[in-house]
């Protein structure tokens, strides 16, 4: 069963990536999101007149995975409708749950290596600090979030099925996670509702986390990261709630959109 999984992720792995050359797939998943993360620590250096730009190397490296969680996984389902496989996964009799996480190894595992990639060059570029940081807790910290992240673009996939408008969704959800995760700015300068929404979103508790370590200060981080794992877990929870109901829709209907 194990390795079934693991086939499966393999698989979605090669559909995604299979018209691309290596060099091209580099670029694609780590290029781009660089000169992101550069662009926006440079504003925030020119605009606030300062070289700490520790909190913003953190939370631009974090957001890397925007393009693997949010714009690879989000397009999931939009792919399958194009490709015509929706028909066979919906009506197929087998668990769904390890199908739509299976989709979210491979990404999760993009965004970790981009996010490692963003704090490297932030220490080359930005001159990060890490002397005092504890390494394996950042690790931690980072495999959490990008976990959670995935799961979060498993859920948007899914909202798939419910939208034929799912690039502007997409893009929308991206400005959102740079807005309330506290990556640009922190999240106390929100308004109590940006605030409440901030919390419900992936990111925002492991930026925070990170935050602590640069700090050296632990009072709340397994708070936070353990607060980053059941946001992770409820939107995959969510996703397969989503998906089961999409399912029992299209048997009683004989439609496979809910749009």
């Amino acid at each position: 069963m194990i390795r079934r999984f693991f086939d499966q992720a393999v698989l979605y792995h090669k559909g995604r990536s299979a018209a691309f050359e290596a060099e091209e797939f580099a670029l694609m998943q780590l290029g781009y999101p660089l000169i992101t993360l550069i662009f926006y620590c440079l504003i925030a250096a020119h605009s606030f007149k300062t070289t700490n730009l520790t909190s913003w190397v953190i939370g631009n490296s974090f957001l890397l995975c925007t393009n693997a969680c949010i714009f690879g996984l989000g397009n999931i389902f939009v792919g399958e409708r194009y490709w015509g496989r929706l028909r066979s996964i919906i009506a197929a009799p087998c668990a769904k749950l390890p199908l739509i996480l299976a989709n979210g190894v491979f990404p999760a595992i993009f965004a970790v290596c981009a996010s490692i990639f963003g704090f490297v060059v932030g220490a080359l570029v930005f001159h990060l600090d890490f002397s005092g940081v504890n390494l394996g807790l950042a690790m931690v910290t980072v495999l959490s979030a990008m976990i959670s992240a995935s799961c979060f673009g498993l859920f948007l996939a899914v909202l798939g099925l419910m939208s034929d408008s799912m690039h502007l969704v997409l893009n929308v959800v991206s400005y959102l996670l740079m807005i309330f995760t506290g990556a640009e700015f922190p999240v106390s300068q929100l308004p109590l509702a940006g605030r409440i929404v901030a919390q419900f979103m992936p990111l925002t508790k492991s930026i925070s986390a990170m935050n602590l370590l640069f700090k050296e200060d632990l009072s709340s981080f397994w708070l936070l990261l353990g607060g980053e794992i059941v946001t992770g877990v409820t939107y995959a929870l969510l996703a397969w709630a989503i998906f089961g109901f999409a399912e029992r829709t299209a048997r009683r209907s004989g439609r496979f959109d809910m749009f």
